[in-house]
């Protein structure tokens, strides 16, 4: 992702485990990050859910999504956020898919 602000490089999580080449970041690292993208006017598509499981994360299933159609980037960030903020701190992690 090119949008990563430096404050959060070396923080993402590897989905290596699963074969993937996405990364993953924690709760409040990922609202960081949603406030980044927001700032340089990035439309946030969607995202992933995943929850950490005793061999690393796993997906959940869940996920969200905003059609550019339907909104601006700073839709986009607040229903991030929203979607995010539904997730208890801890042992969760969300995977990004930005325009």
């Amino acid at each position: 992702m090119k949008y990563i602000p430096e404050e959060l490089q070396g923080r993402e999580i590897t989905l290596e485990h699963l074969n993937l080449s996405e990364i993953a970041w924690r709760k409040n690292d990922a609202l960081k990050l949603v406030g980044h993208l927001q700032s340089k006017g990035a439309f946030i598509l969607g995202g992933d859910v995943l929850k950490k499981e005793i061999d690393g994360y796993r997906h959940n299933y869940d996920s969200w999504y905003l059609n550019p159609e339907n909104g601006d980037a700073i839709q986009s960030a607040e229903h991030a956020r929203s979607c995010i903020n539904k997730y208890p701190d801890g042992d969760y992690a969300f995977v990004f898919v930005v325009a």
